[in-house]
């Protein structure tokens, strides 16, 4: 299924970081906001009897006061006289937009003197919360739970007269806006949980699913199941892209692996082909050499003992084909171990080889003796190249080069040759039946060396071996 931008964006490992950095901060902010509800309640409560006491002590000394001035100008004898006179609809107001407050100025025997907002009746007002609680005089406040929110009532007597009075105002309308935020807070609360969850859902079916089924195919690929990394795994973009490399890395291993069994057959082959091609050569030459020298020997003595003129041919015989075996036993013994190479040194059995493939040597910078194994790794790369420009490219001139650096040695071997097509990958050359070439790639890796090969059809080949002097 094809991606969309926002998609992979969503998809990609920064995003999924992102969310999963959120999801402990926003678990922390609902710990938090739940454990603070209550107190921010409570407090908001405590605010509310904290004004609304205030506010109740102050409107009963104003009306005290009205009372008063209207006893000293009017001349009024009791506070029920001058009741009638005072202006208590525009003494007890409160600029609450957003509730209704409620008034209620009662006498000692609970009777309404004035009203304003939700008050019952005469009949059923002492059924109402705070008026018992009020008619003892006492100040003081009572929680009212019958509204949808619960309401403060606050209550005080008002000084020299027998009248007592209350306000009654629903406690979140007291502390707003502060309290709408605890009122949201719910919302916020659910909307936090539902994020978090999806957060969370996200994070397993994206994140650590495909991660966790990622090591389960590289199990499988580590037993030599290459197919295991094939399918499309799921998951972040980041992580279908380490899939993907982790199979063109398993196509990889599983080519080479190939061409290594490939490699080892054929070399397994060579050996047996050399050992009978050594066989035979000192069966029909070599051994039967020795048996005409024990023939020759024997003529030599009864000839000797007969003091016959023809000893001195028979000698002369015998020591040709001495001379024959020997130079047949250290050209077995060349192709074998080259005598040059550890007696000489490099340059003495490259040069050997230069005239034996009758190429041009070229030495540049000074020579230094290498340790045997590099020593042995450059002679056989060297053989095997100047086969190759005889044998496979048909090279009329050949070009031999050692340059001795000061890190590194390089051997260069040029033809003008037929060429090829040279593959990206070394161990297709197993496929195509080029075991030299592969065998010249795995020496060099055993010395830490680089092969490098450039070719074309028709324009020759250009083979380069870098080796550091020392190992590593």
């Amino acid at each position: 299924m094809k991606r969309t931008p926002l998609s992979i964006s969503l998809h990609g490992l920064r995003a999924q970081v992102l969310l999963w950095t959120v999801l402990p901060v926003t678990l922390l902010t609902i710990m938090f906001s739940l454990s603070g509800i209550q107190s921010h309640q409570n407090s908001m409560r405590a605010l509310a009897v904290e004004e609304n006491t205030r506010l109740v002590f102050a409107y009963a000394r104003v009306i005290a006061l009205e009372v008063e001035n209207h006893r000293l100008n009017e001349g009024a004898a009791s506070p029920d006289e001058a009741l009638a006179s005072l202006p208590l609809d525009q003494l007890l107001t409160v600029d609450h937009p957003a509730a209704v407050t409620s008034f209620v100025l009662l006498d000692q025997d609970g009777r309404i003197l004035f009203s304003r907002g939700e008050v019952p009746d005469q009949q059923h007002i002492h059924d109402w919360h705070g008026v018992q609680e009020a008619l003892s005089r006492t100040p003081g406040h009572v929680f009212a739970s019958d509204t949808e929110h619960g309401d403060v009532i606050a209550y005080a007597p008002v000084q020299n007269t027998p009248w007592v009075l209350l306000i009654r105002e629903p406690w979140h309308a007291i502390t707003d806006p502060l309290i709408r935020f605890e009122q949201v807070m719910p919302f916020i609360l659910v909307t936090a949980v539902t994020t978090s969850l999806l957060i969370l859902f996200f994070g397993l079916r994206y994140l650590v699913r495909p991660l966790q089924e990622l090591g389960l195919r590289i199990s499988r690929f580590g037993q030599d199941d290459f197919s295991a990394l094939n399918t499309h795994l799921g998951g972040v973009k980041e992580i279908e892209d380490l899939r993907t490399a982790l199979s063109d890395m398993a196509n990889r291993v599983k080519t080479y692996q190939s061409a290594l069994q490939n490699y080892l057959g054929a070399i397994t082959r060579a050996q047996e082909q050399e050992r009978v091609r050594l066989s035979r050569e000192l069966h029909d030459e070599t051994v039967q050499t020795l048996i005409a020298l024990g023939h020759k020997a024997q003529m030599a003595q009864r000839s000797y003992q007969r003091q016959s003129p023809q000893t001195d041919t028979y000698l002369q015989d015998l020591r040709q084909m001495i001379a024959q075996a020997i130079e047949e036993v250290r050209r077995f013994s060349q192709a074998l171990r080259p005598i040059y190479l550890e007696e000489l040194g490099l340059l003495a059995a490259l040069e050997s080889l230069a005239r034996e493939a009758k190429s041009d040597l070229h030495v540049r910078g000074r020579p230094v003796r290498l340790d045997a194994e590099r020593e042995n790794i450059l002679y056989r790369v060297a053989q095997e190249g100047l086969n190759n420009a005889l044998r496979h490219a048909h090279a009329e001139r050949i070009q031999l080069c050692v340059a001795f650096g000061d890190e590194a040695v390089t051997l260069r071997i040029i033809d003008d040759g037929v060429g090829f097509v040279v593959p990206a990958n070394y161990a297709v050359f197993t496929q195509q039946g080029h075991f030299g070439m592969m065998g010249m790639h795995e020496r060099a890796l055993q010395a830490d060396a680089q092969v490098q090969v450039i070719s074309a059809p028709g324009k020759g080949t250009e083979l380069t071996l870098t080796m550091p002097l020392r190992a590593r």
